[in-house]
């Protein structure tokens, strides 16, 4: 039993630390006028917190060309 407590402990606290830092959070942005998708996410913090990845739309419709 007490390894379930534990257990519960470190994975509550894990809960409890990616809410307060806002991990996963973000936006997408569908940018029709200059044809591209924007995706931003937060990450864990350490020096590279933030992902911004830029697609052209064509892309992800026709991953091929």
């Amino acid at each position: 039993m007490p390894f379930y407590g534990f257990a519960s402990l470190f994975i509550s606290s894990y809960l409890w630390y990616t809410i307060s830092w806002n991990v996963d959070s973000g936006y997408d942005r569908f940018d029709i006028k200059y044809v591209i998708v924007c995706i931003f996410r937060w990450g864990f913090p350490r020096k590279n917190r933030h992902v911004f990845l830029q697609f052209l739309i064509k892309y992800i419709f026709n991953p091929s060309e």
